[in-house]
């Protein structure tokens, strides 16, 4: 165990294994405030009290203390870290291995974070008229990717599902592209059938059937339509603007058709 004697860290000791609280706020960088709030939470108790009435902790209460910064440190809750250390916070190997495994989980969230910030960016980098409705949906399409793909691995093929998401990276900058302006078209209050919202309608409609693999039509429009309102998009979302989608390609449909009849 570690020792310190008031000339080397200044502390007053009541012997040689009890601290006094001032002592252990010293010793651990923290406030004698901060202590008397983790006493009042029920995470750190002193182990005694000397003939003053003044609370005095022991090196267990110290190494607890220590869990507890560790914890805080890692954004737990209070209420989380107090369900840890009933579950067995005595146990120092576990403690270790439990607070690298939160760290790793912390790590590989900040990496999802910044990867998706990194998506955002080249999306938006050549378009300043972006709707940042469109970019709420980014960031929740990216968060939901993994859901998503199970959610096609469960009634698709193996090697279609890998091939969509593959050819789905390549294609995100135009995909989003052109979804921003049909969403920003929808908002001026042009109707699906215009002209314009048409043409925009046309090259998203192209970019799925790359992305597919195959022409939107041999999905169904019924079919795209319950495809796309499965997919938890966020509120504002649902139901007028995958709608609109909807009576886009369905005008695209009928006017493909009256020119294969011509």
């Amino acid at each position: 165990m570690l020792r310190y004697t008031d000339a080397r860290k200044g502390l007053r000791r009541i012997n040689k294994t009890h601290y006094s609280i001032g002592s252990l706020a010293k010793l651990t960088s923290t406030t004698v405030r901060t202590l008397d709030f983790y006493d009042q939470k029920g995470l750190l108790k002193p182990s005694g009290y000397n003939e003053q009435g003044h609370r005095t902790y022991t090196d267990e209460d110290l190494f607890r203390l220590q869990q507890i910064l560790a914890l805080k440190y890692l954004d737990l809750s209070l209420d989380d870290i107090g369900k840890y250390l009933e579950q067995g916070g005595k146990d120092y190997k576990a403690s270790l291995e439990l607070q690298y495994e939160l760290l790793q989980q912390k790590q590989q969230h900040i990496q999802r974070v910044l990867a998706t910030i990194e998506r955002v960016k080249a999306i938006i980098t050549d378009n300043d008229t972006i709707d940042p409705q469109l970019i709420i949906l980014m960031i929740h399409a990216i968060q939901q990717e993994g859901e998503l793909k199970q959610w096609l691995y469960d009634r698709l093929p193996d090697e279609f599902v890998e091939s969509m998401f593959v050819s789905g990276a390549s294609l995100e900058h135009e995909i989003m592209i052109v979804f921003n302006d049909l969403l920003v078209l929808s908002k001026q209050g042009l109707q699906p059938d215009h002209p314009l919202v048409q043409e925009h309608g046309l090259a998203l409609k192209q970019i799925l059937n790359r992305l597919l693999a195959q022409p939107l039509e041999e999905l169904g429009i019924s079919e795209t339509g319950k495809v796309l309102m499965e997919m938890e998009f966020p509120s504002s979302f649902q139901p007028e603007f995958i709608n609109y989608l909807l009576e886009v390609f369905g005008h695209l449909t009928v006017r493909s058709k009256g020119e294969e009849g011509e």
